[in-house]
């Protein structure tokens, strides 16, 4: 008996790997309801504040280099 192979299979219903897949399934399809999806408003604003942290990072440093060597 061959197993663990997706092609040459021999065992049919008994294969463990396609035992452990179905049980994969059945719990995903029985748990669906428990598991609460993220509010993507929450993700939007935490993006939103480090899109302003990056952008002030950045109009900090390229301030600082002019002030440093942007003097002719």
């Amino acid at each position: 008996m061959t197993c663990c192979c997706t092609y040459k299979c021999e065992q049919g219903r008994d294969c463990p790997v396609r035992k452990q897949a179905i049980e994969a399934v059945n719990r995903a399809y029985i748990e669906r309801e428990t598991v609460t999806d993220p509010n993507p408003y929450d993700e939007t604003i935490g993006t939103f504040k480090a899109l302003i942290i990056v952008l002030a990072v950045c109009i900090g440093a390229a301030l600082l280099s002019y002030v440093l060597w942007g003097k002719v």
